[in-house]
């Protein structure tokens, strides 16, 4: 809709004090100013210029009124009457409210509270997502947990092993020097004084008694 200028609502106020009562009074205005519709003059006129129109924005118990209003008054084609609900509104509180200023309230309030309700949803998928990823955490830990668990019982493992060999082999040392013992002292051998027969009788008789077992 075209901006009206200061000097087309000074012919839209001069021409409804004289013409109010008149019912195409807004045809004959639009002959005079011709920029302008027979419809955009009456909008122009019940939403901005008419005096009577309360500037004041709407109080608690006005939106109420007028939530309650829609409530009961919705229609199947979700189209609303503005011009009845400010008629409506009017009569009940005393006071001529534009039917602009309702919608655009009414308006305002529905964005609100779908910002609110998509903010809601993204906090509650921010929640969900949040939580996986700890669940996600939380497995990867117990995985860790349990892969440091059977290293270190391969590791008690490997520990266990080590002294039963290092302990066979102590067990065979031992029978070895039991053994060795045991022929030293024997009374059929008699050993010599020299050292290096000594050794060879010694190893000799030890190869020779092991072969005999």
């Amino acid at each position: 809709m075209p901006l009206f200028d200061e000097n087309s609502n000074k012919v839209i106020m001069r021409s409804m004090k004289k013409w109010k009562n008149r019912y195409n009074r807004f045809v004959k205005i639009s002959k005079l100013i011709p920029n302008y519709t027979p419809k955009q003059i009456a909008s122009h006129w019940k939403n901005h210029l008419d005096p009577n129109l309360c500037r004041d924005s709407l109080n608690e118990d006005e939106k109420k009124f007028v939530a309650e209003w829609l409530q009961k008054n919705q229609t199947s084609n979700g189209l609303i009457p503005w011009k009845k609900v400010a008629n409506d509104l009017n009569n009940r509180f005393g006071k001529k409210h534009a039917g602009n200023k309702i919608k655009n309230y009414w308006n305002a309030r529905k964005k609100s509270h779908l910002r609110k309700a998509k903010t809601e949803e993204l906090k509650q998928r921010c929640r969900i997502v949040e939580q996986q990823y700890r669940n996600i955490r939380f497995k990867e830990q117990d995985k860790g947990k349990g892969k440091i668990r059977s290293e270190e019982e391969q590791g008690q493992e490997k520990g266990k092993s080590i002294p039963e060999k290092q302990q066979g082999k102590s067990m065979t040392e031992g029978q070895e020097r039991k053994f060795f013992f045991k022929f030293v002292s024997s009374d059929p051998f008699i050993l010599p004084k020299n050292q290096n027969e000594y050794s060879k009788i010694t190893i000799s008789s030890l190869l020779n008694f092991d072969n005999n077992l």
